[in-house]
């Protein structure tokens, strides 16, 4: 007789999602949205109340020569700033160049210019249509992480602390509220690590093997952003190989041709079909006189398509090794954590006049800071989490600590000038790292379940049943 084989727990089960839960997800994306689509907000609502708003309804609009905003200036001083912020005159230019047929040259994959593009194709070329998809996507990453961090530990407080560290992070809020093109591999990647936990936590053949295709187009996504993504894709095909050795995952042979696919072939196909649009230019880099694709009428010459691809990729590595432009915000990598040196994305010190209660000369500046609190506490948070992974076997802890070491540490074999902006793709793991802490001495006052469960042991294969992966030994106590 076969062996009896249980149904999948309900999809609400399955995700760790309550009404709770739900509510949590609304209030925090409804919070992020607020402080990244509702700002600037001003220090003077607070000490000086009821002398203007305490944040304009331009928001991400607001092109910075507007001298109605409290607390720019008297009426008719206005600053003579570009309506560009820092990157942006590069990347919402080279959006509305793919946007026309324009050639154009900038050293990193396609896509995210694309989705910037998206936002002026709808609102047009001014600052809130270069600034509408960033935004969204700087949204998105805060129930993103709370998603992620109710896949890792099953306690609410964990996932609530990384949705509001997620929220108040100066650097995401820079990241999401200027057309540059950093927050985009960033949502990606924390996108795929939710949709591979969900891998692991599948309990049928069918969620295993479309939780494994979603994950592989989604790293593809993340690649065809920006090369950083590959810290993600590095992190998650390191655990599964581990967790196929331990023999604490295992694939009917079915899933595991999915997974081989979805992991080795889907995330190349994907990157290389976002560049459909560039083989339809002409580039002065390739040096033919048409370009390689055409839609209509039909045309693809494979040749000269290769050969694009190749002149791009070989000109992309060429800049990033060679790159030594002197630069005044280069920062050694290991210095990022510490925030050593942030960047200016805006400056400007003359011609703002004097603020109207305190008759001092106004300076209106931008850096790229994250929160100091979140940053400094995430490095004992981060060796916490390395003792948690050595001496109390967590797998929260050590996915935490090998999502954020394949984020950082290839950096420091990149011989270019760097910027702390390049520590953006281990700031999700340093968040979850000061969550974890946070959850961790939690129960020293309240009681709860642990949220240091171990890794899995192995167990035996079934051809029907794929109840997997590290999910399935956590607690499942509502936290």
């Amino acid at each position: 007789m076969s062996e009896a084989v249980a149904a999948p727990q309900p999809r609400r089960a399955w995700w760790r999602l309550d009404g709770t839960d739900l509510r949590w997800l609304l209030g925090l994306t409804l919070l992020a949205a607020v402080l990244r689509f509702g700002s600037p907000f001003f220090p003077n609502f607070l000490t000086a109340p009821g002398t203007g708003a305490p944040f304009t309804v331009w928001g991400i609009g607001h092109d910075y020569q507007d001298p109605r905003i409290p607390g720019l200036g008297q009426q008719g001083q206005i600053a003579p700033n570009s309506p560009f912020v820092f990157d942006e005159l590069y990347f919402a230019n080279d959006a509305r160049d793919d946007l026309n047929g324009r050639d154009y040259l900038d050293p990193e994959p396609p896509l995210a210019k694309l989705i910037i593009a998206l936002g002026i194709k709808l609102f047009g070329f001014n600052s809130f249509g270069w600034r509408l998809m960033p935004a969204l996507f700087g949204t998105a990453i805060v129930p993103l992480m709370y998603l992620l961090a109710r896949q890792l530990v099953p306690i609410r407080f964990f996932a609530i602390s990384a949705g509001i560290l997620t929220s108040l992070d100066g650097m995401l809020f820079v990241e999401s509220r200027t057309a540059v093109i950093d927050i985009f591999p960033i949502a990606f990647a924390v996108a795929a690590y939710l949709l591979f936990h969900l891998h692991l936590r599948a309990d049928s053949p069918g969620r295993q093997r479309w939780t494994i295709v979603v994950t592989g187009l989604i790293l593809g996504l993340g690649l065809a952003s920006k090369w950083t993504a590959l810290a993600a894709y590095g992190t998650i095909v390191v655990l599964l190989a581990v967790l196929l050795w331990r023999g604490a995952l295992r694939y009917d042979r079915r899933s595991l041709g999915v997974a081989i696919l979805s992991l080795g072939l889907l995330p190349g196909l994907v990157y290389g079909l976002s560049f459909t649009h560039y083989l339809t230019v002409h580039h002065s880099l390739d040096g033919f006189s048409q370009p390689a694709l055409a839609l209509s009428p039909f045309h693809l010459d494979l040749g000269h398509a290769w050969q694009s691809l190749v002149n791009f990729h070989r000109w992309t590595f060429n800049y990033h090794y060679t790159l030594k432009a002197p630069h005044p915000y280069y920062s050694p990598w290991f210095s990022w954590p510490v925030l050593y040196r942030p960047v200016a994305y805006y400056y400007q010190g003359a011609g703002l006049g004097a603020d109207h209660l305190t008759g001092q000369n106004l300076v209106a500046e931008i850096f790229n800071l994250g929160n100091p609190l979140i940053w400094w506490i995430s490095i004992p948070a981060l060796v916490t989490c390395a003792a948690l992974a050595l001496w109390r076997r967590s797998y929260p802890a050590a996915f935490i600590l090998l999502a954020f070491l394949s984020a950082w540490l290839p950096f420091s074999r990149v011989p270019r000038g760097l910027f702390l902006y390049h520590m953006l793709g281990g700031l999700p793991s340093m968040i979850l790292a000061v969550a974890l802490v946070l959850t961790w001495v939690r129960p020293l006052r309240l009681p709860s379940p642990s949220p240091t469960p171990t890794w899995p042991r192995s167990r035996p294969s079934s051809s029907t049943s794929t109840r997997c992966g590290p999910g399935s030994r956590f607690l499942t106590r509502p936290g």
